[in-house]
């Protein structure tokens, strides 16, 4: 690593409050994935008060999104449960962070946080009826504190963001995380930002395809694509190859017929082994070649805590791209990911801004491919999960903009503030950049 001066830098700040505030977020319609119907998730916010090493006073904000179903999904708690124990968990990171003595850029601040998110959970246990509580849900708690802190960097130095990711503002290189790391700062491999962002519609299992489908008023899919241009489509897949081919088959048609280019990604949600995606690939070499050409990467497969065969995993991912995104908990993996087998990672904004930089830079240097994902986020989530998008070296364009599909009246204060960025239009929306923050305000 390279070392850092013991004073650190003039743009370091400290940490003097952070307060932590939820929202409820309902989703009409439901979100179906592998059978089970997403109804309810919760939006986080912390208001972060920091001060600069001359004196000054500046706010942070921070965002994400605490979605139990994903991030926790089996428990003895139900849901509500499990909702609550992730929301004490963002105020104990929260009050640690507050705790926390002395000067720092937002990686330092953050990483023992980070460093002690085990330890943490594991004192947590005894909420969740002793059990233990997935390192997954600890990142989404995790995640609004850490965004908050970069938030409040950037505003008190008077900078972008992506201007700030190098040694001049960092104390110290992303060797710690691996030999990739050594020497790199993540504004070496930021992009400069997009203007325009393709947007990835999701399908859930059952998403009505045509018009007459639907059960509850829902636009089809058809309809969506009449309405919005989209053409880059995400698919959730039900775990059996037969019904699967199916779907992906009527999709594609149904998606043809208005666009000539269709892109899919599929993402099974943990409900399929790797013998039964290969005979699901042959099968659509065999029948649907045209199908299979237009699939752009295979999301998380297989359960988030199996130990693929690396032997099956490359050869599946020599057909498609495979991107890890329930089993990437730990920044450590991307050292073993490609011998593993995987091909890339899939970033999320609520995991963390820091956790997002690293990956990031990291995976680039690494030859490691990248995608990134939204989790259903609304307004300031989604506003922070675009703006990242847009600088990012993605692998590929579109990013996930859900809530417009399940939860669109928690964007309304976000479509106020910056209405090209939520208007979809030939697929896509406007970004402009902006200044300070995580927002670009």
């Amino acid at each position: 690593m390279t070392a850092a001066p013991r004073d650190g830098r003039p743009s370091d700040i400290q940490v003097r409050e952070a307060l932590v505030s939820f929202q409820d977020v309902a989703l009409e319609p439901p979100f179906v994935i592998s059978g089970r119907p997403l109804t309810h998730v919760s939006a986080v916010t912390v208001q972060m008060s920091a001060v600069t090493k001359d004196g000054r006073i500046v706010d942070g904000t921070g965002a994400g999104m605490l979605s139990a179903p994903w991030a926790w999904p089996s428990s003895t708690l139900d849901l509500a449960g499990r909702d609550q124990v992730m929301r004490e968990l963002v105020r104990d990171l929260a009050a640690r962070l507050n705790e926390a003595a002395g000067f720092g850029d937002p990686f330092t601040l953050w990483r023992p946080l980070y460093n002690a998110l085990d330890d943490v959970l594991e004192e947590a246990a005894p909420r969740a009826n002793g059990e233990r509580i997935p390192r997954l849900a600890g990142l989404l708690a995790l995640g609004p504190v850490d965004n908050a802190l970069h938030d409040a960097w950037s505003r008190a130095a008077g900078r972008p963001l992506r201007e700030m990711y190098t040694s001049e503002y960092l104390r110290e290189d992303l060797g710690r995380y691996g030999a990739h790391g050594v020497g790199l700062h993540p504004s070496d491999t930021l992009t400069s930002p997009r203007g325009t962002l393709p947007i990835q519609h999701a399908l859930g299992v059952g998403d009505p395809l045509v018009p007459g489908e639907q059960a509850g008023g829902e636009r089809s899919l058809e309809e969506w694509i009449r309405a919005e241009g989209v053409h880059h489509l995400k698919l959730k897949l039900a775990g059996d190859p037969v019904a699967d081919q199916e779907r992906l088959r009527d999709v594609h048609r149904i998606a043809s017929r208005q666009r000539a280019d269709i892109r899919l990604s599929l993402d099974p949600n943990e409900a399929y082994t790797l013998p039964r995606l290969a005979a699901l690939f042959d099968d659509l070499e065999r029948h649907d070649p045209e199908v299979l050409s237009a699939i752009d990467y295979l999301e998380q497969p297989i359960p988030r805590d199996e130990h693929a065969d690396p032997v099956l995993l490359r050869r599946l991912a020599a057909r498609v791209p495979v991107l890890l995104d329930e089993g990437y908990t730990r920044l450590s993996q991307l050292e073993t990911l490609q011998e593993q087998g995987w091909s890339g990672v899939v970033i999320k904004a609520v995991k963390g801004q820091s956790h997002a930089m690293i990956t990031q830079a990291i995976a680039r240097r690494a030859g490691i491919k990248l995608a990134i994902q939204d989790l259903t986020a609304v307004d300031l989530a989604l506003e922070h999960s675009l703006g990242l998008a847009s600088v990012l070296p993605v692998s590929w364009p579109a990013v996930e903009y859900n809530s417009r599909q399940y939860a669109a009246a928690a964007n309304g204060e976000l479509a106020a503030r910056r209405p090209e960025s939520v208007a979809v239009r030939d697929g896509q929306v406007t970004w402009h950049p902006g200044g300070l923050g995580l927002f670009g305000d």
